[in-house]
């Protein structure tokens, strides 16, 4: 079932009343634990159950197996189970209840304390929070078990047509199934009738064996009435054919089954161009949670800063839906900080303001060069793998009037007077150069004396702690083991860091130490993408291949650390701006990785970027947040790497709450990738 976002507190009220007046821990929290979005939500979620004194647990997760696995140890007590940041793209009930179903054919006598567990389980209620879209149908218009947060798609009638589609194939399933057992009591009766007549007559008539005979086989074969599977196309009653002296109601005529089965498929066709269109982003988790908090009336300032960098962190993948909520969280934030424009300044000031925001790569934390040079808006416009992209860097800032030296000084330790006039200068400029977009809108974050920080900046931190840990090196190798040769072993290494890491990501929401060593490691991580990604456009290693770009890594001094696919996705989008700009051409991007420990490739695909047109008219104005024609495309790649799996046969590994990530095994790279060539991305 789905809850509108209208009936967001009514739902909430319904979960607390099921788990509220409970000493023991009967709720859990599934966090996506690679999703940044999903780490604020979970944060958000876990005030609000501390305030309402519900007991819970937070357990994130790496992907839809470890799911599964931990969902199958949850204690027998459990009653809710929360999905955040996963679980909008499959089939909840059929997925994580398989193995007790399997169980449950092959057991049919329980034990009467197995029966008692078994019903606390079904009894168990699965509440889903995911901005991955499409919805399963199954989880939204399917049984009440499962309760699907949804952000207003279904009241606004956008799933009619689907909605529609579903119930009408369920009663034809419906339907057919109790046709089946009709009439197959109906053969059984008719069976047994046509056996007391066959005794009769062999007891008035014995000369004529023959009949008899051929009349028993007859009664045989009704004894055992064939089996159909609901929605068979070729599922025709034609076995079950009665003899004039049967007293059954006739069965459908072959119009009526003609006119079903043309019916059944214009549904089912409905249904599967819904599948096929390709997966997309709605509104992201951390959103939907305050706005359950607004319902409450418990709304507060950190709760706020929480969803916009939730909300910030699909700005790359998704950026309408950053304009589209800019100007509500902009409102809130002066609902919440009246006096956030007093000059006065305090050491426990952690208020938040809308300020002028830069497409510079960690701006206030770095120095203006570098922030120029690691943008990829900006590298992308001016092409700064080159030279001559270099070159006109160079120019650019001549013609703001900053020297060189000048731009490479820590941004603390810049001037005041070019701090507050950098919107000014980079403004006249940008229309020359390409970059009319540079200027922006954001909300920044103040934290007393030790500076502020926009959310941008919180999320390429917190991205960084997911992606690396608080560790000396980049690459947090404290709980892999370098000599495992079971790919299993080493997947589970690489799964159990990660979990680490969100629990570092965690903390750093709370802690603004922890946030500004997250910066750091934000920087390397950008440092690395930008000289792998110079390295494959000076090398002219991306390819064209068709209908998608192509380039794999195989070697390098970083190549490590794009085993994490967030890394990989982030050098995938970085490189696929700078192609499509250099040459024009707006197609997908595959990028593979080896992963030299478990002897795999992590691949992803990244839908076609539409350009962003330059011009900021209206950049005074606080509402202004981007360009408004741009729109993000629907990822295929989903549905392209599972079809390529099945044609050629090569052994993958599709885990991922991102559809558009899988593993493939080093040996089945090359036919893996000309399949794709073959299948083609729609």
């Amino acid at each position: 079932m789905h809850v509108s976002p209208s009936s967001y507190a009514r739902a909430f009220t319904s979960l607390r009343a099921s788990t509220l007046s409970h000493t023991t821990c009967r709720l859990v929290l599934f966090v996506a634990c690679l999703d940044v979005d999903a780490l604020c939500a979970a944060k958000i979620f876990s005030g609000i159950l501390k305030h309402e004194l519900i007991p819970h647990r937070t357990c994130p997760v790496a992907g839809y197996s470890e799911l599964k696995a931990r969902y199958s140890e949850l204690d027998d007590e459990v009653t809710t189970v929360v999905l955040l940041g996963c679980g909008a793209l499959v089939d909840l009930t059929a997925y994580l209840h398989e193995e007790e179903n399997d169980d449950d054919d092959d057991e049919e006598d329980e034990e009467d304390e197995e029966s008692l567990v078994k019903r606390r389980r079904e009894r168990r209620k699965i509440y889903v929070f995911d901005s991955h879209r499409p919805w399963n149908l199954q989880n939204v218009f399917g049984p009440d078990d499962v309760v699907c947060f949804d952000d207003g798609d279904v009241e606004d009638g956008l799933l009619d047509k689907e909605r529609e589609a579903y119930e009408a194939l369920s009663k034809l399933s419906n339907a057919e199934d109790s046709e089946s057992d009709e009439y197959g009591e109906d053969d059984e009766e008719h069976a047994s009738d046509s056996d007391a007549e066959t005794d009769q007559e062999r007891e008035v008539v014995d000369d004529d064996l023959s009949e008899d005979d051929s009349a028993s086989e007859a009664d045989e074969v009704q004894k055992t009435p064939t089996s159909r599977r609901s929605g068979s196309p070729d599922s025709t009653p034609s076995s079950k054919r009665k003899s004039p002296s049967s007293p059954r109601s006739p069965l459908p005529s072959p119009r009526r089954q003609k006119s079903t089965r043309k019916i059944r498929r214009e549904y089912e066709d409905i249904i599967a161009k819904y599948y096929t269109r390709g997966t997309a982003y709605s509104t992201p988790v951390a959103s939907q949670l305050y706005s359950l908090l607004s319902y409450l009336g418990d709304a507060s300032t950190h709760d706020l800063w929480l969803s916009i960098v939730g909300t910030t962190a699909l700005d790359t993948l998704a950026p309408e839906l950053y304009r589209r909520l800019f100007p509500l969280f902009r409102d809130e934030v002066r609902r919440l900080n009246p006096s956030a424009t007093s000059v006065k300044l305090s050491a426990d000031d952690t208020t938040l303001v809308i300020q002028p925001d830069f497409r510079m790569f960690l701006l206030r934390h770095w120095t203006l060069y570098d922030a120029l040079l690691h943008s990829p808006y900006v590298a992308s416009r001016l092409q700064l793998w080159t030279d001559d992209g270099r070159k006109k860097l160079h120019k650019m800032l001549a013609k703001m009037g900053v020297s060189l030296s000048v731009a490479r000084e820590r941004w603390t330790h810049t001037d005041v007077s070019l701090k507050r006039e950098l919107k000014d200068r980079i403004s006249s400029v940008a229309g020359i150069f390409g970059i009319g977009n540079v200027v922006r809108t954001g909300v920044v974050r103040k934290f007393g004396f030790r500076g502020a920080m926009t959310a941008g900046d919180a999320v390429e931190s917190v991205a960084a702690l997911l992606e690396c840990g608080r560790g000396k090196s980049v690459v947090d190798k404290e709980n892999v083991n370098p000599d495992a040769k079971d790919g299993d072993e080493a997947k589970d290494a690489y799964k159990a860091a990660w979990i680490d890491n969100f629990w570092t990501g965690w903390d750093a929401l709370d802690d603004v130490e922890l946030l500004l060593h997250g910066l750091q490691r934000a920087q390397v991580v950008q440092q690395a993408v930008v000289r792998t990604g110079t390295a494959l456009l000076e090398k002219n290693q991306v390819l064209i291949l068709r209908t998608f770009r192509l380039a794999v890594l195989k070697d390098g001094p970083d190549l490590e650390l794009f085993s994490n696919p967030i890394t990989l996705m982030r050098l995938a989008s970085w490189v696929n701006e700078c192609k499509a700009e250099q040459d024009d051409r707006q197609i997908p991007m595959v990028m593979a990785a080896l992963d030299r420990t478990r002897d795999t490739y992590t691949v992803v695909g990244l839908p076609a970027r539409v350009l962003k047109q330059s011009g900021n008219d209206g950049v005074d104005d606080d509402d202004w947040v981007g360009d408004e024609e741009e729109e993000t495309m629907r990822n295929m790649f989903g549905i392209t790497f599972q079809e390529v799996a099945k044609q050629t046969h090569a052994r993958v590994r599709i885990d991922s709450f991102e559809s558009s990530v899988v593993e493939v095994r080093k040996d089945d790279l090359t036919g893996f990738l000309e399949g794709m060539t073959i299948v083609g991305v729609r």
